[in-house]
């Protein structure tokens, strides 16, 4: 306020006040206003109670919890202010003081329910509203639904801070449920913290509270006896009562032991607190009142998308997906009223939901009826290996139609690749029979459709009882099409591979499989071999890229692949695969009837998408399928017949030390790294503390600091005065001859020093020990050792071997030695200066780029495009020593602008830079490209356009999803609130802090 001058749209402000007094007690919080001095708005961070005599302060409160609210209410009653509030720093909800005589309602009297981060955005945001509240000016009040939905959530959050420490104990203390714990972490393939499984536990206790309120209100046996706030002297007693509902919905009912029958889930303990119990009952008596029922699917997915951090969603592959996708999907795999449905990774039941509906509709019904209910769930299958998502999956399908009890909800706990079709599998809860309790047994049939977002982990974040599952499962056929994973070369399948492949089996001739998976594969040479693989075994329908990220993990762009499993090869050879790519922004309708049909009629859509139809006997075996989406070689075979390859005049390599130059062009075995920087990256004063300024090379360690099109002398001093690492160490001498400083430094590198990449990839050993240096101390032909690099090639040339914009090929004017990621290009003849730069001049090129977009591969969170060393020798490049000398001198001419507008605009590496020179110098230089091959001058501006369009669909993907980022034509009945952007990220602030009470205290 004091930056506004305590004047917010035009409302004068004295102060804000902590420890406001109110009726002998204290508010936490009161915005006064200058007028009158009279409090605004009362804002309360924590619940105090008497019990017994004691007075209790509790922080860790549920702002939307109706005892908290209750107490906020109070303090703005008797203090006169038209607004209170209540956080905890995660939510804030404000409401509006009741007028006398009226009974406060949360759907009447809310105004704000959100998630918040504690900075000065948010005091800001909230300083303008109560200011416009003051002045009567309308706001937007939060929709009652995403405000429930913001209910549960809190509830989790706190329940699940409550049990946290119960939690670390019992796998501390407890035996039995340590075992139990380690079973589940074995089944499941990776080891929940104590944080993440009381988030875990905290949710499945809130679905049974939740469900069975829904219950209730559909059985009347359930009715006559309302779950209520439950009375009891201590946490054991309380659960058990608790319980007893839960175990007589199943009783009543005869279903619903999916969703109340949680394994692991059940071992949930709460502390012996009042406080905890008021507030679990506070929950109870709200969810008389809110009718889940009423918000339709979403609400699962919304919630469970929340709760779960993306990060370890990403460990799990455990993605919500986009209801639109799923109803894409769906729509073109299920296409009878008979169809029987498999999802082989369920997460939260998106696609089962979806496949509900989609049945329902096809069997001529708008709503369920009981029969009809029973009929669904009987054709519909899921597995997962977690329970946790499993229990959302039956929770999900059982909420379609809650006055049908039915046991046939197929849910199975298992990992997919120990399942086989038309086996019998057992579940892990029982059902009710004439005869008794039995275990349910589920007969796995041949599915006519498979849809599913499957897992997107890599090789080596899979368990080991899932590789062993997938090997034996499908083993031969990974060996058959080479998709065996070969980590230390770099092939590492993603799991949805095997997911497709294995699903294979379990479809029917004919039967149809639809998922949405990474779009990496696109890009890789594996890539080409899982097309080997589905051009031999499937009809492809089609393959949809999408612009959009649609999942909040920076990791994972996406597309949709459609296919029909045919044995015929006739069948399959004629064919037709319809390649498309769907570029929508975040606030365009994902036209899910519209892209069904273009699938079927294409030709009519060829102006609204980018549209490729091909002959399923056209498709090349041996090419990567981001080629068949873009046609860059429409272009490239043009540019290619009038130019040269790279290889003629250089050899490519990753870094130019001589071990890595080696390691490039496979004249030694061992990784194309170094081996560790811990030990080999140097800074000035690193080699002035050992001694080593005789052993030292200066060095390029990061693609960051070549930000230009040339590297210079000044460049390397400014990095070198910085204090960066701008050294290798470089000892191409015997350990004989080396002076006692050099050999301690050594000595170092084998005792101490270690690697901290990730232990997946061989992190924490010592330097010596690395794969890389190993490699070295085998070859005592070439390197006295470990520590050897074999000393510097030159390269005139460099090039960031990952860019994540354009790919910047660079003019070393003072020799450098590099790190594996950037490409050096060894000379193999000899070339002046001026052809050195006409070469760059054409390298910098759009057709250049065009290249790389084509062959290259995308990697990691930000989606840079990988320029491989193979790729770089067949590089399209002009053969400078023919031509002209004025054609020479104008390339040269044009990349010394380059770098000159480069230099003027701070760099080359930023997303403006680069649009900066794309329409400006670039493009002369392509046009000059199409004058000197004698090359129509259209197509400079079709490459460009081109390189463009393929380098943003690798950004999109880089991009953070918001909730919903796609959206479909379904009417949806939940619409989320605008999610503050830092919402994953730490306050910048802690409460107390933010609101002075650290201060006042």
């Amino acid at each position: 306020m004091e930056k506004r001058g305590y004047s917010i749209e035009g409302v004068r402000f004295d102060s804000v006040k902590t420890q406001y007094p109110v009726d002998k007690r204290r508010a936490d919080l009161a915005l006064i206003l200058a007028e009158g001095k009279r409090p605004l708005l009362i804002i309360e961070t924590k619940r105090k109670v008497e019990r017994r005599g004691f007075y209790k302060v509790e922080r860790r409160i549920v702002p939307t919890s109706p005892v908290v609210i209750e107490q906020a209410l109070w303090y703005a009653i008797y203090s006169g202010a038209p607004y209170f509030a209540t956080t905890n720093g995660r939510t804030f909800a404000l409401f509006r003081r009741p007028e006398s005589g009226e009974k406060f309602s949360f759907e009447t009297h809310r105004i704000i329910i959100k998630q918040i981060t504690l900075n000065e955005e948010f005091a800001e945001e909230l300083l303008t509203t109560v200011a416009k509240l003051h002045l009567k000016v309308p706001v937007s009040v939060t929709p009652l639904d995403w405000s429930f939905i913001v209910r549960l959530r809190d509830f989790v959050w706190w329940l699940a801070d409550t049990i946290e420490p119960l939690i670390v104990r019992k796998l501390r203390t407890d035996r039995a449920f340590r075992e139990k714990y380690e079973r589940f972490a074995e089944e499941v393939g990776y080891r929940p913290d104590a944080t993440q499984l009381a988030k875990e536990m905290a949710y499945v206790f809130m679905n049974k509270i939740v469900f069975y309120k829904v219950l209730e209100r559909h059985f009347k046996e359930l009715g006559t006896r309302k779950l209520r706030p439950i009375a009891a002297p201590d946490a054991k007693t309380y659960l058990n009562t608790l319980y007893s509902f839960f175990n007589k919905a199943i009783e009543v009912t005869k279903d619903f032991e999916p969703v109340f029958n949680t394994g692991i889930y059940d071992e949930i303990e709460i502390p012996d607190d009042e406080w905890v119990f008021d507030e679990i009952n506070a929950f109870i008596e709200d969810m008389e009142h809110h009718r889940l029922e009423d918000l339709g699917s979403d609400v699962v997915g919304f919630i469970y998308e929340e709760l779960i951090p993306p990060e370890e969603r990403h460990a799990l592959g455990q993605f919500y997906t986009p209801p639109a996708i799923a109803e894409l999907i769906t729509k073109w795999a299920v296409r009878t009223p008979d169809d029987k449905v498999l999802d082989p990774g369920c997460g939260s039941g998106t696609f089962l939901v979806k496949a509900y509906s989609h049945l329902l509709e096809l069997k001529g019904y708008k709503e369920p009826t009981e029969k009809v209910h029973k009929e669904i769930l009987r054709q519909l299958y899921a597995f997962d290996i977690n329970p946790f998502p499993l229990h959302l999956t039956a929770l999900n399908l059982a909420s379609r139609y809650i006055k049908a009890p039915s046991t046939e909800v197929n849910t199975i706990l298992s990992d997919f690749f120990r399942v086989l079709p038309v086996q019998k599998v057992v579940t892990p809860y029982t059902v009710k029979t004439p005869a008794g309790e039995i275990k349910r047994e589920i007969l796995i049939p041949a599915f006519d459709a498979v849809i599913a977002n499957p897992p997107y982990t890599r090789w080596t974040e899979i368990s080991e009882k899932t590789r062993e599952a997938i090997s034996e499962s499908i083993g031969k056929l990974l060996t058959k099409y080479n998709l065996t994973a070969q980590v230390q070369r770099g092939i590492e399948p993603g799991i949805y591979i095997h997911f497709i492949m294995h699903s294979l089996a379990f479809l029917k001739e004919g039967g149809r499989l639809g998922m949405i998976i990474s779009d990496s594969w696109l890009q890789t040479d594996y890539g080409v071999d899982f097309g080997r693989f589905l051009l031999d075994h499937f009809k492809v329908k089609a393959l949809i890229d999408i612009s959009a990220r649609v999942f909040p993990v920076p990791l994972i762009g996406t597309c949709i692949i459609l296919l029909e499993k045919c044995s015929d090869v006739k069948e399959r050879e004629n064919n037709r695969t319809v390649f498309m790519y769907v570029d929508i922004s975040e606030t365009e309708t994902f036209k899910v009837d519209e892209i069904l049909e273009v699938i079927e009629n294409p030709k009519k859509y060829e102006e609204c998408y980018v549209i490729r139809c091909l002959k399923q006997s056209d498709i090349p075996m041996d090419q990567k399928w981001i080629n068949l989406l873009f046609d860059a070689n429409l272009i490239l075979d043009k540019v290619k017949m009038k130019t040269t390859k790279m290889i003629e005049f250089f050899e490519p390599s990753y870094g130019n030390a001589t071990y890595l130059y080696l390691a490039s062009r496979g004249k030694v075995s061992g990784p194309r790294n170094l081996g560790t920087k811990q030990f080999f990256y140097l800074d000035e004063e690193k080699v002035k503390q050992h001694g080593l300024q005789d052993y030292v090379y200066p060095a390029l360690t990061s693609a960051r600091y070549a930000k230009w099109f040339t590297f210079t002398e000044e460049d390397w001093k400014r990095l070198k005065k910085k204090g960066s690492p701008c050294y290798f160490f470089m000892c191409h001498h015997p350990k004989e001859k080396l002076p006692k400083n050099v050999l301690e430094y050594i000595k170092w590198g084998e005792t101490e020093c270690r690697t901290t990449i990730r232990r997946t990839r061989g992190g924490g050993k010592v330097c010596s020990q690395a794969l890389a240096c190993q490699a070295r101390e085998k070859r005592k032909d070439l390197f006295y050792g470990w520590y050897d690099l074999g000393g510097v090639q030159e390269a005139p040339i460099m090039a960031i071997y990952q860019s994540r914009y354009k790919t910047r090929f660079i003019l070393s004017r003072f020799p450098v030695v590099t790190y594996h990621a950037m490409i050096t290009f060894i000379p193999r003849v000899k070339l002046n200066e001026i052809q050195l730069k006409a070469l760059l001049a054409f390298l910098n090129s759009s057709f250049s780029q065009l290249y790389i977009e084509s062959v290259g591969r995308t990697t990691g969170a930000v989606g840079p495009i990988g320029l491989e060393v193979k790729h770089a020798e067949q590089l399209p490049v002009l053969d400078v020593r023919k031509l002209k000398q004025e054609d020479l001198e104008c390339l040269a001419h044009l990349f010394d602008k380059l770098e000159y507008k480069a230099r003027n605009i701070g760099g080359a590496d930023s997303l403006d830079s680069i649009e900066k020179l794309w329409e400006g110098i670039i493009k002369e230089i392509d046009i000059e490209m199409t004058r000197i091959l004698k090359l129509p001058k259209e197509l400079a501006d079709s490459a460009r356009k081109l390189a463009r369009l393929m380098m943003n669909r690798r950004l999109q993907r880089a991009e953070e999803a918001l909730p919903e980022a796609i959206q479909g034509e379904a009417v949806r009945r939940i619409r989320p609130i605008e999610k503050d952007k830092n919402i994953h990220k730490p306050a910048d602030e802690s409460l107390d802090r933010f609101l002075g009470f650290e201060k006042s205290q």
